[in-house]
């Protein structure tokens, strides 16, 4: 059943990205995350590209906002909709569990620069929905292997970028971090780095990432 606030958040969508398939919706207290589907680029450099759009609730309106929307990026819904594409359905899960499991993914993976500890959190049949990464765990190894090749190092007791989101409903957790970008004028502005992953079995069995390929942000 669609919550008030999910009705609502959905509604801002359609106004923003009218025709693009909404992927899942995810709600945890006054929180509603809407993530949408498009296709950007063309013939052999077309690529999957997921909105995010996270909106706090205030006494049924929406009083806070956020996105993967990017300065250098083209704006959200600017790509082409994928109209029999299936969404992803939301399934049975416990959010509490399920977001621990995530925030440990990254402070014993990319935070431990450890490719080892892979095989941990994820599924062997882990499923990653956007085509500018490498397909399966395997291919996840070898990103964290080649992108931190002076691994593995100590695991912090603490994440080095804490989550600015992390929420979870039913299977889906979605997670997003905001980077200090460089600005005009020696300035800075940030940018929310997200993802959102399917949780079966105690594992990561599906991945949904935010970056816009063509533009990725200025990491720490």
């Amino acid at each position: 059943m669609t919550s008030e606030n999910k009705g609502i958040a959905l509604g801002r969508h359609r106004e923003r990205a009218e025709g693009f398939p909404v992927e899942f919706v995810v709600e945890e207290g006054d929180l509603v995350t809407v993530v949408h589907h498009e296709l950007r680029g063309d013939g052999p450099d077309e690529y999957d590209f997921f909105g995010f759009h996270t909106y706090r609730f205030r006494d049924g309106e929406i009083a806070e906002e956020w996105s993967n929307d990017a300065v250098g990026s083209a704006p959200l819904g600017s790509g082409r909709p994928l109209l029999d594409r299936d969404p992803a359905r939301l399934g049975e899960g416990t959010p509490s569990t399920n977001k621990l499991l995530v925030s440990d993914f990254y402070r014993c993976v990319f935070d431990a620069h450890n490719p080892g500890a892979v095989k941990e959190f994820v599924h062997e049949d882990y499923v990653q929905h956007s085509r500018h990464l490498p397909p399966g765990r395997a291919g996840l190894e070898a990103l964290v292997a080649g992108s931190f090749p002076d691994g593995p190092i100590p695991t912090p007791e603490e994440p080095s970028i804490p989550p600015s989101i992390l929420m979870g409903e039913g299977d889906l957790v979605v997670i997003a971090a905001a980077l200090p970008q460089p600005g005009g004028e020696g300035g800075t502005y940030l940018r929310y780095l997200y993802d959102a992953y399917r949780v079966r079995g105690g594992c990561l069995c599906e991945h949904w990432s935010g970056v816009d390929p063509h533009n990725r942000p200025v990491m720490p």
